[in-house]
């Protein structure tokens, strides 16, 4: 294969000077009558060479005549992809490991071709909705070869038509995705505003959608959140000063976790009553399959795609948007479980965590992909963008507290809700800034105070968080300077306040020699 992509490298450079080569690997791919047969079958020459056909048409961007057979060939092949969800259809030394590379090769080259082709792209949505839609309803004996495409297409996915998309979007909803469980406790945020319920003003009790929100969830109106961060005794002035323990130590601010009365560290202390609601928080996340939060990783990736290529129906989009919206509430309550509160040990718990984790980071990203379609003007669009941004601090927090910080996977999640909060930053002309910057603060504090930021070996988050900073920073130092200078204020009377603190509990021994 090697020989044959150097081969095809060297084509794409100049197809007119080897065409002749180029048709010898158009002759080595799989006759169009023999996919169209009733059990098709293929040799891993055949496969060889259809990779090479499409690598080339990612790799030559000038359209002449010499593409029309290898365009033709590609659009065969994948037209007869349901076929391949059968195993006879592959050569017998391919495993699904093997399938799964030739998949996510063939897209890749066929995701690159259409990118380079207005005219292939157009044919290749023309029918692509259709073999998607199939390998979501196929329940075969190779419904683990239908998954591989699938989770392939969830990292290139090819051009749809918008009719298409909807019934994709629709299927996606009915067959892969679970609702959080009932049984789940309310997310920081949503207790904090359950406790202060009889004193909550007519103006903090608006949902964002009567259609799409339960009561429970005018917690998280942006209105709340103006509310909470407007005045004296706001939760941003509290995050200065109190106390918290991260890593066995104290530190001199609490995280917007602790503003809300929810201990982070649920099972200590919390009676029978405490012990028993963590445990009921453990059953409902060990009732979720790994294989099913797979399915739901792969559902939350393909919507992204999706809302990538065209516009859905708002009411549709508003039905994603929830869904994504109730995966990152309940992920602080997910982050806060520790080893020793798992039923699950060893690799079976690490694997569970790791495929959860994956499932936050692809509901993050569509969650952050559903802001761009928000009408940029629009009081609407302003409450979600709001409501967004107090998700992902409280999400980014929780990666930041929790004992599963050091997974690459975590630092991940945390890099992709991060950069959610950077895009909502440089929204509507930066709008949102100074509210976001209330929210900013604590979210540096928490990361300032982990034991691993300080030395030679900062950790990936922290640094994460230092970049980020600094971009909102320059961005509103143009934008809005006011709210910047607060910003950067207040953090610095936030460290003179912990080093004072740490001077005071520890104080330097004097050594006498």
């Amino acid at each position: 294969m090697e020989a044959l992509t150097e081969l095809c490298d060297l084509i794409a450079e100049n197809p007119e000077q080897f065409a002749e080569k180029l048709a010898w690997i158009c002759s080595r791919c799989p006759p169009s009558e023999s996919l169209m047969a009733g059990s098709p079958r293929v040799s891993r020459s055949q496969l060889n060479a259809v990779l090479a056909v499409a690598r080339f048409l990612a790799r030559c961007p000038n359209q002449t005549d010499h593409h029309q057979r290898p365009q033709s060939i590609v659009l065969e092949f994948l037209r007869s992809v349901p076929a391949s969800f059968n195993q006879s259809f592959w050569p017998q030394s391919y495993g699904h490991d093997a399938i799964s590379a030739f998949y996510v090769d063939f897209l890749g080259y066929v995701a690159k071709a259409t990118d380079l082709s207005p005219d292939f792209a157009t044919v290749v949505a023309g029918f692509a909705g259709e073999v998607v839609i199939t390998a979501l309803n196929y329940d075969g004996e190779g419904s683990g070869i239908s998954r591989a495409f699938l989770m392939a297409l969830s990292q290139n996915f090819p051009p749809i038509l918008p009719s298409d998309a909807e019934s994709l979007v629709t299927s996606l909803l009915d067959q892969f995705m679970v609702s959080v469980p009932v049984s789940t406790p309310l997310s920081p945020r949503e207790a904090g505003a359950a406790a202060s319920e009889t004193s909550t003003s007519s103006a903090q009790s608006s949902p964002i959608s009567v259609n799409h929100y339960p009561p429970n969830d005018m917690s998280m109106s942006p209105a709340n959140e103006v509310s909470r961060h407007s005045g004296s005794s706001s939760a941003a002035t509290a995050s200065s000063k109190g106390s918290a323990v991260v890593n066995g130590g104290i530190v001199a601010w609490k995280s917007s976790i602790e503003q809300f009365g929810v201990s982070y560290a649920f099972g200590d202390g919390g009676g029978a009553g405490g012990v028993a609601m963590l445990r009921q928080q453990v059953s409902s996340f060990e009732e979720e399959s790994v294989e099913s939060l797979g399915k739901q990783e792969i559902a939350f990736k393909l919507m992204a795609h999706i809302l990538d290529k065209v516009q859905i129906d708002p009411k549709l989009m508003d039905q994603v948007r929830l869904i994504a919206k109730k995966q990152l509430q309940s992920l602080p309550v997910f982050l806060k479980l520790r080893k020793r509160d798992w039923t699950e040990q060893g690799s079976l718990l690490k694997t569970r965590i790791n495929t959860k984790l994956s499932v936050y980071q692809a509901a993050s990203r569509l969650n952050i992909k559903s802001l761009s379609s928000l009408d940029s003007e629009g009081k609407s669009s302003k409450r979600l963008l709001l409501e967004a941004l107090a998700l992902l601090v409280d999400a980014s927090e929780a990666c930041l507290l929790s004992v599963w910080r050091k997974l690459r996977i975590c630092e991940d999640l945390f890099s992709t809700l991060v950069a959610g909060i950077l895009q909502i930053a440089v929204t509507r002309g930066g709008q949102l800034l100074r509210v976001l910057l209330i929210r900013l603060k604590p979210l540096v504090l928490t990361a300032c105070a982990q034991a691993d930021t300080w030395g030679n070996s900062r950790g990936a988050m922290f640094e994460c968080v230092l970049t980020t900073s600094c971009e909102i920073i320059e961005f509103g130092w143009i934008k809005d300077r006011a709210p910047v200078d607060t910003f950067i204020l207040g953090l610095a009377s936030s460290f003179r306040e912990r080093n004072d603190y740490e001077e005071q509990v520890s104080p330097i021994p004097l050594v006498i020699e």
